[in-house]
């Protein structure tokens, strides 16, 4: 059975529940308040799930035996064979035993009727169709062709093939930027406009920014993060999404659109910014439209190994490398230890900004499980070869002309292998961090190039190992409702831990706070613990719980649990 119906029917009867959660508990404590001889089944050595309550009770049935009924706790144990009249148990040591039952009770959840809703015309959110679960089943016959959503895959291609075109384009390298460029077609064509207007004039400044297709990719790129992070804000009603929102857009705005598009080459051009600082951070450069290369300015925001080419320079810009040291080995590493992680991929980096204000909506969009989790070590791996090319440069800076530069050379920007774009300049930058994050967002969440590939967010699980931000739990509340894991899209069972009681420290957490904000129940909050003992000692004041909101404009507020 998968649900109890009417305990008293079970009464005098020996009985297995199976499961640890408020299902389990409720029924084993009903079963046992009828008369039932109730033996439960759990695959974890304590109950981390269940409402405190329940876990006192089922305590006191298995300690002081009811008049009519008893409770046998078999924990830790797993379910190896169910028979007609016996279950048969497994316990850590693979010992087995066998336990009389005339009813058994799975109490362990169960998969949701696809199949019916699917051919009910009932519409699911995130429904790829029913894929094989094996690759010899997949090759055993290819019936299951046929029960794919061919149309969200054909719509997730084809996007894939629009954002594939967008890079093609913004790229100078790129088959449709030369195409665009050899017809003279726009933006190119606007050459001709500048040529009347003084160079260095605002509106020349600004004409000559719009020769590029990368401005207005990067206008385009702050336009949505703009548009949507208004309706995010109007969406989401907390203090914490408000001014998370507002520094997301300013970011994205100032220093990574107009700073190195109009106000860097309006100064520079007008010799209104020191020649030293000129040459040290935007070296002059023929192909650069302005003369110098302003672009560099994204490395202001963007930290070294998210962005590599300040460093990974023919030769050493002395004051980027300084710059780049001090944001990725001090800065950042300070900011996490108070704030965690999500204090630069949440309030900071442009990734996350796009993804917290167009990706709103599809945070449900990204896939959870052990099969994915997986994949976070790319970004482990994407970060070993950028440091592999760090040492690689220092080494052909020292020595130059040898086998580390033409190493260098040929995995940032050549055919490493013989084998064409396997390479980190278009593999990493291009592929998956421009035509797959941005290809799948809809589909598998915006946060796909942060969770699994981003080089810096790999740097940052160390850093977040050492880190006092947990987001805080009050167990009490929970109701194992699975909204605050739902909505993370890093990934993170957040239920896990809220069920426990448990300050959570996974170091993907990005502080976006939609666990928090979601919960029905006021269950989470951001916070700070004493790394070695666990002590709360700080929580964040900025509310980011819609229902901590409501309770204290009511006067409901509840003390605060202790999570220490």
């Amino acid at each position: 059975h998968h649900r109890l119906h009417d305990p008293t029917r079970s009464r005098g009867e020996a009985t297995v529940v199976i499961g640890g959660g408020d299902s389990a508990a409720e029924a084993a404590i009903a079963l046992v308040e009828e008369g039932a001889d109730v033996t439960l089944s759990y695959r974890r050595d304590e109950f981390v799930r269940p409402k405190e309550e329940n876990v006192e009770r089922l305590y006191e049935l298995a300690t002081y035996h009811e008049d009519t009924g008893s409770l046998t706790l078999k924990m830790p144990t797993d379910v190896e064979e169910i028979g007609d009249d016996e279950v048969v148990l497994s316990d850590e040591d693979d010992e087995t035993e066998t336990i009389e039952a005339s009813r058994v009770f799975a109490m362990i959840g169960r998969k949701a009727p696809l199949d019916f809703f699917r051919r009910s015309g009932i519409e699911l959110r995130n429904d790829w169709g029913e894929a094989p679960d094996s690759i010899k089943e997949a090759l055993s016959s290819l019936d299951w062709l046929g029960r794919l959503n061919w149309s969200r895959i054909g719509a997730l291609a084809a996007f894939l093939a629009f954002m594939t075109a967008i890079f093609s384009w913004k790229e100078s390298g790129g088959w449709l930027y030369q195409v665009a460029q050899s017809a003279n077609a726009l933006p190119f064509r606007l050459e001709d406009a500048v040529s009347g207007v003084a160079p260095h004039s605002l509106a020349g400044v600004t004409l000559t920014s719009m020769q590029s297709p990368s401005f207005y990719y990067t206008f385009a790129y702050s336009a949505i993060v703009v548009i949507f992070g208004y309706r995010r804000i109007v969406r989401r009603k907390t203090p914490y999404i408000r001014w998370q929102t507002i520094t997301l857009a300013a970011i994205q705005v100032v220093p990574l659109f107009l700073l190195p598009e109009i106000i860097l080459p309006y100064l520079g051009g007008n010799g209104l910014l020191p020649e030293a600082m000129l040459n040290g951070l935007f070296p002059t450069s023929e192909w650069a439209a302005h003369g110098r290369e302003y672009w560099r300015a994204y490395g202001f925001i963007l930290a070294w190994p998210l962005m590599v080419y300040n460093v990974f320079t023919q030769d050493p810009l002395w004051w980027w490398l300084g710059i780049c040291f001090v944001q990725t080995f001090v800065l950042i590493p300070g900011m996490i230890y108070f704030w965690g992680k999500g204090a630069y991929c949440g309030w900071i980096c442009s990734c996350g900004a796009l993804a917290e204000t167009l990706g709103d909506e599809y945070r449900d969009t990204m896939p959870h499980g052990e099969g994915w989790n997986k994949l976070n070590f790319a970004g482990q791996i994407i970060m070993v070869v950028a440091f592999v090319l760090l040492g690689l440069r220092i080494i052909s800076w020292i020595w130059p002309g040898g086998w580390a530069e033409t190493t260098y050379d040929a995995v940032l920007f050549g055919r490493a292998f013989g084998v064409p774009f396997l390479n980190y300049a278009w593999f990493v930058d291009v592929l998956l961090a421009g035509m797959i994050a941005f290809g799948v967002y809809f589909w598998l969440s915006g946060r796909f190039w942060c969770r699994f590939f981003c080089p810096l967010a790999a740097l940052m699980h160390i850093y977040a190992r050492f880190s006092r931000f947990r987001i805080l739990a009050d167990k009490k509340k929970c109701i194992s409702c699975n909204e605050c894991t739902s909505v993370c899209h890093q990934g993170i069972d957040v239920m896990s831990f809220a069920q426990k009681g448990e300050p959570m420290n996974d170091p993907q957490c990005v502080r976006c706070s939609a666990c928090v904000e979601t919960c029905p129940t006021g269950v989470l909050e951001f916070g700070q613990v004493q790394p070695n003992t666990g002590e709360v000692i700080h929580r964040d004041t900025l509310e980011a719980s819609l229902t901590r909101i409501q309770e204290h404009e009511t006067g409901t507020t509840e003390p605060a649990a202790s999570t220490a």
